[in-house]
């Protein structure tokens, strides 16, 4: 039995660490969403149109929620590892 509840830490500490790289990897892909959003929204004033188009906003929103999934995900590995 031991080794059963080793190897399911083992795999607990491989998702972990799956979710900490996916939430890193998110984290930069929403700063340069930011970075891009401003960017345009700068050269806003210079055009009668916006330039943000509304999918790079839904895109943020949607980078936004699945952020916060990876974070339940990653909270939810660690509490199913402390009651081990």
């Amino acid at each position: 039995m031991t080794d059963s509840i080793g190897d399911v830490r083992a795999v607990l500490a491989a998702a972990t660490q799956s979710l900490d790289t996916a939430y890193q990897h998110a984290r930069a892909a929403r700063g340069l969403l930011e970075e891009a959003v401003a960017v345009l929204g700068e050269l806003d004033g210079r055009h009668h149109e916006s330039l943000v188009p509304p999918q790079l906003t839904k895109a943020t929103d949607d980078l936004d929620q699945g952020l916060a999934a990876i974070g339940s995900g990653r909270d939810a590995v660690a509490d199913l590892g402390a009651r081990l």
